[in-house]
């Protein structure tokens, strides 16, 4: 034998249950809720990440130099040269490898430190 009673609060907490899990809450009538404080709350934004994308850039240039610090000038100017008589992956390989005057001068200074 069921009891209706038990029924009908077993469906009021199904019904809770859902609005829950919606993120519904009972608030009381006048009162400041849940859904005010989220409608209220800025927006999350996602922004480029400039720290990132600079040690990136500073990265690679500590990369390029250290590799024109081992090699010297005239064999990594050799070998970047080969590269911009290839294909034309390799031609922007050597173009993002040439030896501008930053990487010249992080060569030197590497250089300088290692030998």
């Amino acid at each position: 034998m069921s009891d209706h009673g038990l029924k009908s609060f077993e469906k009021r907490l199904a019904r809770i249950d859902r609005i829950h899990a919606a993120g519904g809450a009972f608030e009381a009538t006048g009162a400041l809720g849940r859904s005010y404080f989220d409608s209220m709350r800025p927006r999350a934004r996602r922004a480029i990440p400039f720290k990132a994308i600079a040690l990136f850039f500073v990265g690679a240039l500590l990369f390029k130099g250290a590799i024109f610090a081992q090699l010297g000038a005239e064999t990594y100017d050799a070998r970047v040269g080969a590269l911009a008589r290839g294909t034309l992956p390799e031609q922007v390989g050597a173009w993002v490898l040439h030896a501008d005057p930053v990487t010249r001068g992080i060569g030197d200074l590497l250089h300088g430190l290692i030998y």
